[in-house]
């Protein structure tokens, strides 16, 4: 049975495809040359996309997985006042941290401001600039009656400071727009996949401690009884992202050593062996993330054929 190519047409009075049906019919597509086991590696590695903007990317340092920095874009003519708007929530942020320690405010409370305060300051990432204020709006939320309306106005006042900051940049702006909700029972999967996943990150010399820290933050996000979309899109793009890292490097003809692909392929073992039935489901459930499937069952497929080394003492 040939396969089946399908080109992209200009018809007129055809109904335009958007990406989100182009690339569920190229991974419609895969799973059936998959299914006719012609799927190679040149396939999966056309398929994987890059990694795209999240609470975390990952990158190599020498022969090491790290967590790395994602520039703040925004357009042309908002960076001045991007700029201007993250300048003042970030010159805020101290000033609510100095009267935060001068207060009896819950210790929780206080380190949640302290972690965005560093996000604000570090200036790598305006997901995490969300998500961290987010998290600071449930635990101001929570620690309300202990406040006096004072000190409570001051810190709602600055969560709304700096999303408006936070919105003036592409990322966070894109990030908010594709967050998608799916069932509890999906994330809990997920959950738990991550959970496995933190711990055996943690025991691979090839991975720094910061990846698996890095896992365990986002998969914490989505087990706050208040979690919503944001928090599940943290988890599944971060996640995307070190499958995306992982999948091309191992396939990639070349690489910046043969470390590098080591170590990928490592990683890859680790994935497999963490991301259960329930969580490849849950995939399946989020926008943009079906490509999971496939490169699941490509690995898993190349693993199972791979013949066993031969006993020389038998």
């Amino acid at each position: 049975m040939p396969f089946i190519t399908v080109h992209s047409l200009s018809v007129r009075g055809a109904i335009p495809i958007n990406d989100t049906d182009r690339s569920s019919l190229r991974n419609l597509l895969l799973g059936m040359k998959f299914g006719l086991n012609r799927l190679g590696p040149e396939d999966v590695l056309q398929a994987v996309p890059g990694q795209k903007p999240a609470a975390f990317q990952f990158g190599f340092e020498g022969e090491r997985v790290v967590v790395v920095d994602q520039p703040l874009r925004t357009r042309e003519r908002d960076r001045d006042i991007a700029a201007a708007a993250l300048e003042a929530a970030t010159e805020k942020g101290v000033y609510v941290g100095e009267q935060l320690a001068q207060s009896n405010c819950s210790p929780r409370l206080r380190e949640a401001f302290k972690s965005l305060q560093d996000k604000l300051e570090a200036r790598s990432n305006i997901i995490q600039v969300g998500m961290y204020n987010q998290t600071c709006g449930r635990v101001l939320q929570g620690d309300v009656e202990e406040l006096s309306p004072t000190l409570f106005e001051l810190l709602r006042s600055h969560v709304e400071l700096v999303f408006a900051a936070a919105s003036q940049f592409e990322d966070w702006r894109v990030f908010r727009e594709n967050a998608a909700d799916i069932d509890r029972d999906s994330v809990a999967a997920l959950a738990q996949s991550t959970i496995a996943l933190v711990r055996d990150l943690r025991a691979q010399q090839g991975t720094d401690p910061n990846v698996a820290a890095a896992l365990d933050t986002v998969v914490g996000w989505t087990q706050d009884k208040a979690a919503d979309k944001r928090d599940v899109l943290a988890l599944t793009g971060t996640l995307q992202n070190l499958w995306s890292l992982a999948a091309k490097s191992a396939l990639a003809k070349e690489v910046a050593s043969e470390g590098r692909k080591l170590v990928a392929k490592a990683i890859i073992a680790t994935l497999l062996a963490a991301t259960t039935a329930g969580a490849l489901a849950a995939f399946g459930k989020v926008p943009g993330a079906e490509w999971i499937e496939t490169t699941v069952a490509y690995f898993k497929s190349a693993t199972e054929s791979t013949p066993a080394p031969l006993d020389k003492n038998p």
